[in-house]
């Protein structure tokens, strides 16, 4: 059995702000690339990446193969420094806290100490959600750096116009349907636990869950989201902050079809994992994406039927076993 490492600290951005990263490694030394783990609109790196249940921690089975793993949690989630506005309640109008543009560079930090720290000259970035956004707009602003992106139910926006940012939908400002309801959503938000339940429940297409997700795996993402805010427990039951920066920017991306940036800025190698249940990211949507990465390296669009928007924490034979491997032959 290969011993896995877990080390916790922080880096400094550019512009000042503490980020927590959790590194992820096995023992011994490897040529293996790199990389960097980035979690997607509302949950911290943790809960996405490293739970401590059996298949539910895709840093560790990363590193079992080789690579020198750093779990990111963006400015205001998880462990990370959060922007005093996030100590007052949620302001309606205010700017959204974190958006994308930040986040890069809470991405920018954390490549850098990969690159210094394991001595390679590029890493891989994986995003999931608006985070496969996030690490591809990095990988266009710095190519330099980036050998592999992997968009993981990411969003890109071009298509047209998204059915659940139409207008009349709770994301959509009543007196302006094209602008981010900021009155109903404020600056960050407090979400309840049941969120995750009802998104992914509503996904598995059979009605016994336990036969599609292990039970303990629930269990677990429930609390490492407790765990990633020290103020969830002043309520009950209990809630978990999250900055609104990347949600504005997916409703930016959904509603008013504008990219966050141009994908023909892309150099590295580029794949894209869908599930067929997914909601969010659409075929037609990254069928746009993949039409403008002209000058990628190379273009792998990987969408198996019948999974969901959590293949990496379903059972294995419900899709996760077969996206390890298609990860291993694209990072190899």
């Amino acid at each position: 059995m290969t011993d896995i490492i877990r080390r916790d600290f922080f880096v400094e951005t550019e512009d000042g702000v503490q980020i927590a990263i959790r590194e992820v490694k096995r023992t011994g030394k490897s040529d293996k690339v790199p990389m960097i783990l980035l979690h997607g609109t509302r949950i911290p790196g943790l809960s996405e990446f490293d739970l401590p249940v059996p298949n539910g921690s895709l840093a560790a089975d990363l590193a079992a193969k080789g690579h020198v793993c750093y779990i990111v949690d963006a400015r205001g989630f998880g462990r990370s420094e959060r922007p005093p506005e996030m100590d007052a309640p949620p302001e309606a109008y205010a700017k959204s806290v974190a958006r994308s543009i930040d986040i890069t560079r809470d991405v920018d930090a954390a490549v850098n100490h990969l690159i210094a720290a394991t001595g390679q000259t590029k890493v891989a970035l994986f995003g999931w959600g608006v985070g496969g956004t996030i690490v591809a707009m990095y990988a266009a602003l710095k190519p330099e750096k980036v050998s592999h992106i992997i968009g993981y139910m990411m969003i890109y926006g071009g298509a047209g116009t998204h059915k659940q940012f139409k207008p009349g939908s709770i994301w959509n400002d009543p007196e302006r349907p094209d602008r981010f309801n900021k009155k109903e959503f404020g600056n960050y938000a407090w979400n309840g636990l049941e969120l995750l339940d009802h998104h992914w429940n509503r996904q598995i297409p059979i009605e016994d869950k336990a036969a599609w997700r292990d039970p303990a795996m629930l269990s677990a993402f429930r609390q490492a989201l407790i765990d990633g805010d020290p103020k969830a427990n002043d309520f009950d039951p209990p809630q978990y902050r999250s900055p609104n920066g990347m949600l504005e920017d997916l409703f930016v991306m959904g509603c008013r079809v504008e990219p966050l940036f141009s994908a023909t800025q892309i150099y590295c190698k580029v794949m894209i994992a869908r599930g067929e249940f997914d909601g969010l990211c659409r075929v037609e949507d990254m069928e746009a994406f993949m039409d403008r990465l002209t000058n990628a390296e190379e273009i792998v669009f990987w969408n198996p039927p019948n999974t969901t928007h959590y293949i990496l924490l379903d059972r294995p034979e419900r899709g996760r076993d077969a996206l390890l491997a298609r990860m291993d032959a694209f990072l190899a």
